[in-house]
């Protein structure tokens, strides 16, 4: 089989757009890339890779490919290759070829175009169909941090929140708690998503879609009539999916969800900005995590540089957290409507870790580099 630099080596000299869109294909597969973008220009079509979170550009395509290649992959994607001033979504499944038995797991491919001055932007998400989760025990979660996530998942009710910017790997850490939530007793685990991202056997998962029969509004109405245990919302979003969260939180359900801060604490502030009072705050949240992806040393090489990491030092990437787990104290605080940072002196004193000091932790132990801590992490 042709390695990624091979498949890549000369391809912009190729005429069928069949064959450019597989080899770009098989080479974001070899490389792990989980998302492929072709930006166009005046004279070229700039194709980048993200891999282990960082861009990098790989292959230009003549701008007279352009129209070909894009509409290769719109016909992969069920999309309608007549129509080049709006916007779209699609997918398809795609699977490396190989021997009759040994072909890779298929890949579920989620392709989204924006028109742009030179053409239509193409961005692809790479997503292994069937692929195997990530555990809790494999996120980079410190014994600590795991034996205080784990006992917050197995009290009846709350909320738990996962914060972060997005492709911090929020989601990653959700599907691991309820992959966890399932190893125990038999619990009726429902989810409302935008979108799936992995199915979950044994989980009942809500997509929500552009049409009016399931939007998020209606399905957030709906879950609590199902007898959920265990709720999962993609991410609180606006004051109606919060009253949701809240209510089930309340009536004794246990919620995890999404929230877009910078820190665990942060979560509070969040909150109050979107109408939630400070003692129902105080009487649902049972845990706020903050997290980070950072690239992880190369195993092979210890960061040298090696053919199994391409040279690059890092192979795969290790979460960055911190726990915020509010005890009495901190719970008064909120309660009270103290500040932030008055809320922080009372978790400091419960024995908080911060983003920064977990990090330190990980470039003592190895496992990566203070510039990527740096560059990941304000």
């Amino acid at each position: 089989m042709l390695s990624a630099a091979e498949l890549l080596l000369n391809a912009e000299r190729l005429t069928d757009p069949v064959q450019l869109v597989d080899r770009i294909l098989r080479a974001g597969l070899l490389l792990r890339a989980s998302d492929v973008h072709l930006d166009p220009s005046a004279d070229s079509v700039r194709v980048r890779f993200r891999i282990d979170g960082t861009l990098e550009e790989v292959l230009r395509i003549p701008a007279g490919m352009q129209q070909a290649v894009t509409s290769r992959l719109k016909v992969l994607a069920s999309m309608d290759i007549a129509e080049r001033r709006a916007p779209q979504d699609g997918g398809f499944s795609w699977r490396l070829p190989g021997p009759v038995g040994t072909a890779a797991p298929p890949l579920d491919i989620r392709m989204a175009t924006l028109p742009v001055r030179h053409g239509e932007r193409i961005t692809l998400r790479l997503l292994e169909a069937g692929g195997r989760r990530l555990g809790l025990s494999e996120l980079g979660l410190s014994p600590t941090d795991r034996a205080t996530f784990d006992a917050v998942l197995t009290r009846p009710h709350g909320l738990v929140l996962l914060t972060g910017p997005t492709g911090s790997g929020k989601t990653t850490t959700l599907y691991a708690a309820i992959g966890e939530l399932l190893k125990g007793e038999p619990r009726n685990v429902i989810t409302v998503e935008d979108p799936i991202e992995y199915e979950i056997p044994g989980v009942a998962q809500a997509e929500v879609d552009s049409s009016d029969k399931v939007n998020f509004s209606k399905a957030l109405k709906s879950i609590l009539r199902h007898d959920p245990d265990v709720v999962m919302i993609g991410e609180i979003r606006d004051a109606e999916s919060l009253d949701v969260a809240v209510k089930s939180a309340l009536t004794g359900h246990l919620v995890l969800s999404t929230l877009h801060t910078n820190d665990a604490i942060g979560s509070v502030t969040r909150l109050r900005n979107m109408g939630l009072a400070n003692h129902l705050i105080a009487a649902t949240l049972r845990l706020s995590i903050a997290q980070r992806l950072v690239r992880r040393r190369c195993a092979a090489c210890g960061g040298a540089g090696c053919p199994a990491c391409s040279g690059r030092g890092f192979s795969g990437r290790i979460g960055v957290f911190e726990l915020f787990l509010p005890d009495a104290t901190a719970a008064q605080r909120i309660a009270d409507g103290a500040s932030a940072a008055e809320i922080f002196v009372a978790a400091r004193a419960a024995g908080f870790v911060t983003l920064a000091e977990d990090a330190r932790a990980k470039v003592a132990a190895g496992l990566t580099t203070e510039p990527e801590i740096l560059r990941v992490i304000d």
